[in-house]
């Protein structure tokens, strides 16, 4: 498709992330919001977004037990997901089925088998499925990568990663049943894979419940702090912290070593000032949530999904990347499980 004539959209969940794609969808003009799906329970909050966003007369409502007729609908070409991570395999399979190309919230699937099946699918009706690893997409950690492939600090041997959030709600650990290492950490697994450029040979995890919210993880068989160490066959090891519940706003750093130099991406602040007096130096406070941290990279990953679909770029996440991600996600919980190292 090389027209750049507005594509039919139907975008299924407008919960947290749903209305930051929604809000993204509208600004972009490059989408027409045909239909707004979810349960039953969301509906006053959808018409609310379609007024908000004056979209009245456009866009319809659906819940998701009758959105095959969303999916039904020709003026829709493509489809986007936000709903919990449960869902998310029947929805795929409907609307590649149905001929939509997908964009999809990560994890793709709760399995690798059914994340192999949706690409499979995928390929056979010749439709675009993008998960949406929003990280590939900001701007400090393209540039980073960016960097590194054009030689700036020679071959790669160290990888540290550090993601610190203010903790998750029991509503969303009970809808999503993913565990932090396939909720939370595959955005960091995601981009040290495609930074070093393939998977791990082998890993090791551990994890502990330890914030003042430890009840709430043990509740649903979580953890609210792990480590982890990825060991690639060129050498080059990876090194994560991924932990909820820090309260001390929204932290995400990556240090990257290689055998000529060293790059660092810094934590965004809330400003750039700096207060300094003879007895102190005070510097503003972290940025509040991702959504806050992340905001310029929604806009353009929609945007490249909206440029591969009109043939003007390669998708950027690819099927085996994918399941990379996934794979490495799992022989992590395997470990923390365990207390093995576990091979790939």
């Amino acid at each position: 498709m090389t027209s750049n004539k507005p594509l039919g959209a139907a975008l299924f969940g407008v919960g947290r992330i749903g209305q930051v794609h929604l809000k993204n969808m509208v600004d972009s003009g490059r989408l027409i919001i045909r239909w707004l799906v979810d349960i039953p329970a969301q509906h006053g909050l959808m018409a609310e977004l379609i007024k908000r966003h004056r979209l009245t007369g456009e866009t319809q409502i659906s819940d998701i037990e009758s959105s095959q007729k969303v999916l039904s609908d020709p003026r829709v070409d493509v489809v986007i997901i936000c709903t919990p991570t449960p869902t998310h395999y029947d929805i795929i399979k409907r609307a590649l089925t149905a001929g939509k190309h997908v964009m999809c919230e990560k994890p793709l699937t709760l399995t690798i088998s059914d994340t192999k099946d949706c690409y499979e699918l995928a390929r056979t009706q010749k439709k675009i499925l993008f998960c949406a690893y929003n990280r590939r997409f900001d701007k400090q950690f393209h540039t980073l990568y960016q960097r590194y492939k054009r030689g700036d600090i020679g071959n790669l041997r160290v990888v540290k990663f550090t993601s610190r959030e203010g903790g998750q709600s029991k509503q969303y650990l009970q809808n999503n049943k993913s565990r932090i290492f396939l909720d939370m950490a595959i955005h960091d697994i995601d981009y040290i894979c495609w930074l070093v450029g393939g998977r791990p040979s082998s890993v090791c995890a551990f994890g502990s419940i330890s914030s003042d919210n430890a009840e709430l993880y043990q509740t649903f068989d979580d953890v609210d702090c792990v480590t982890a160490i990825l060991n690639f066959p060129n050498g080059v090891m990876a090194q994560m912290e991924d932990t909820r519940e820090a309260n001390i706003g929204y932290e995400q750093k990556v240090e990257v070593l290689g055998t000529k130099g060293l790059i660092q991406t810094q934590n965004m602040k809330t400003s750039e000032l700096c207060t300094i007096t003879q007895n102190s130096c005070q510097s503003e406070a972290l940025l509040g949530t991702f959504f806050d941290r992340y905001k310029d990279s929604f806009p353009t990953e929609l945007n490249h999904f909206v440029d591969a679909i009109e043939g003007k770029e390669e998708i950027l996440v690819s099927a085996e990347s994918c399941i990379i991600a996934m794979e490495v996600s799992e022989a992590l919980s395997e470990s923390l499980k365990t207390g093995s190292i576990v091979k790939l």
